[in-house]
Parts: C-alpha cells; structure tokens; sequence
C-alpha cells in the first residue's frame, strides 16, 4: 500500500493510537480488497484465518437455516471491523459475509498480526483499548437508538448519507431496503411506514431505493424534535 492508502487508514477509528511505524507494520502484512455488489466476502463454515475492516461501502453478515432461509443478523460501514471473533478464536466463520455495496476491506491475516505483537507488545495495548472504546460507544448508541422512533431512526441515517454528499439532493440508497431494514433493526413494514411520514420533511423515494430529498432544513427540524 501506497502513502495515501496509508494516512486514509490512519485516519480511522480502528487505527487511534498506533504510531506511524506501527501503523505501516500492520499495513504492509494486510491486503486491500475491492468487491462488487453482491459479492461472497466469505462463507459460513469457511476456514478463518482474516478478520476486515470496512474502508469503504458497506458489507452485510448473514446465516442461513436448514430451509437455506437467509436472515441478515447485521451490517457493517465504514470504518467498522468484522469477524474478529471467528479469526481469532473460533477458526471458522459462524455467518457469511456479503458485499451490500461496492466496498473496499483491509484483510489482516491473524497470523502476521500475531507476530507482529510478539515482537511489538504496545500494538496489541493499543488495539485493545481502540475495542473497548467501540463497544462503550456501541452500548451508548444500543441504548439511545432503541427508544428512537422508526421514523427518526431513518431521519438520522438519510441525513448522514446526505451530509456525505453535500452538493447532491438526489441519491440512491448503498443497499437494498431489505438490508437496510435489518441495519436500522426494524421490519420492512415497519420501514415502508417511516418512508411514508418523512414525506412530510421533504424526504421522496421510490421503490428502487432513489431518495430525493426536497427540503434538508425540514429533516433536520425532525431529527432534533423530542420524542413524545
């Protein structure tokens, strides 16, 4: 990887706290991966032996039943790790692993990383600490977001993906409605209802996921309105 590779991963939350050397260690023992939509990151059952980070896009965990019904369990974005657990203790993945968008991972081998902390003992302080940062946050958000409104839920994920493309007021969503039903922890029915009332705050879609957002000032009133 490339210097630029290396400062937009320094960048990320996973990374707080390495040092420049140590940072380019771990990015020369790890491989940037690029997946289509819908591509197979990895399957349930397969040998683990990586764990990912999200660089870019967005990527869905999913296990399927016996009936080879397939239930999204959760999705990750930018910036987030996935499949630590299963490379570093379990030794297979419990769930598959779906590209929901075009998205770029950093794959770090379980194996390098661990001699990297033989010989380095700080690099694993460190990541511990950047974890138990996350899961602290994680357990805030879980609170806060669980007595949130469907409605406001969705206000808050727009509004996020319209910030990210500020000069633009007509976007698709990255995933299918499906996934992101299961990202904001509802049901499809429940989403089609919060679609319906943001139309009052200037919020359009359509089927195939084309969002047009008409009034940016309305969503935002929304979003900071108490709930009742």
């Amino acid at each position: 990887m490339d210097s630029r590779d290396i400062k937009k991963l320094k960048s990320m939350q996973f990374f707080k706290g390495l040092t420049e050397e140590q940072l380019v260690h771990i990015c020369d023992k790890s491989r940037l991966l690029s997946f289509k939509k819908n591509d197979v990151i990895f399957c349930q059952g397969d040998a683990a032996s990586t764990f990912f980070i999200v660089i870019q896009g967005w990527v869905t965990i999913a296990k399927e039943n016996k009936e080879a019904e397939q239930s999204i369990l959760h999705v990750f974005k930018k910036g987030e790790s996935f499949a630590e657990p299963a490379a570093l203790v379990m030794g297979s993945y419990p769930a598959s692993a779906y590209a929901a968008s075009n998205c770029e991972l950093l794959g770090l081998n379980v194996s390098a990383l661990k001699k990297m902390i033989q010989k380095d003992p700080d690099i694993a302080m460190r990541m511990i600490a950047r974890l138990s940062g996350q899961l602290n946050t994680l357990v805030n958000e879980f609170e806060k977001y669980k007595t949130m409104s469907v409605s406001k839920r969705l206000a808050i994920f727009l509004k996020e993906l319209f910030d990210e493309n500020k000069k633009k007021n007509r976007m698709d969503l990255p995933f299918n409605k499906t996934v992101l039903a299961a990202y904001l922890g509802i049901q499809p029915a429940s989403l089609s209802r919060a679609f319906n009332k943001l139309t009052q705050y200037g919020v359009r879609s359509s089927r195939s996921g084309n969002i047009i957002l008409d009034d940016f000032s309305k969503l935002k009133d929304f979003i900071n309105q108490d709930e009742k």
